[in-house]
């Protein structure tokens, strides 16, 4: 199993995700399971069959954050030049067809939210920035088409 970089505020944000999954959501789902099951376990009813559903959901979701938790790898310190794209890092870069600017910190896919300026490394756009230096254009085959970026600015 390959390990996955992330920030530390990512991973304390998993994290902190995960203790509310299993000190909050989980004892009220339990709760409502244990209440359903006093009208009986027949496939004619609905509150139980629910609250059995909510509770698979719960799991799955406490499993999922565990197994993303054990495959991070907090990066700490950069190991790049200042001015290369690297993880962590800060870029703007311009589309060149469009004309719009953007600014993307560099990030691991399991704290990527492009909305908020976070550009997961393994997407396309991040795998064709890391290591360009400013100034550098470069052409993205996205699943939307292609797209041509000019880095403006690289900050650490």
């Amino acid at each position: 199993m390959d390990k996955v970089p992330i920030t530390r505020n990512g991973y304390r944000h998993l994290a902190q995700k995960l203790m509310h999954l299993r000190r909050v959501v989980r004892p009220q789902v339990l709760e409502e399971l244990q209440e359903a099951r006093l009208y009986g376990v027949k496939a004619d009813n609905q509150q139980y069959l629910l609250a059995r559903e909510n509770h698979s959901v719960l799991v799955r979701k406490i499993h999922d954050l565990e197994t993303q938790l054990a495959r991070c790898e907090i990066f700490v310190g950069r190991k790049f030049l200042s001015k290369v794209v690297g993880f962590g890092t800060w870029t703007v870069v311009r589309n060149v067809d469009t004309g719009e600017t953007h600014r993307f910190q560099m990030v691991g896919p399991f704290e990527s939210d492009v909305a908020n300026g976070r550009l997961s490394i393994h997407s396309p756009v991040g795998r064709s920035l890391m290591g360009r230096t400013e100034g550098d254009e470069v052409t993205v085959f996205t699943p939307a088409g292609e797209r041509n970026y000019q880095i403006l600015e690289i900050q650490p």
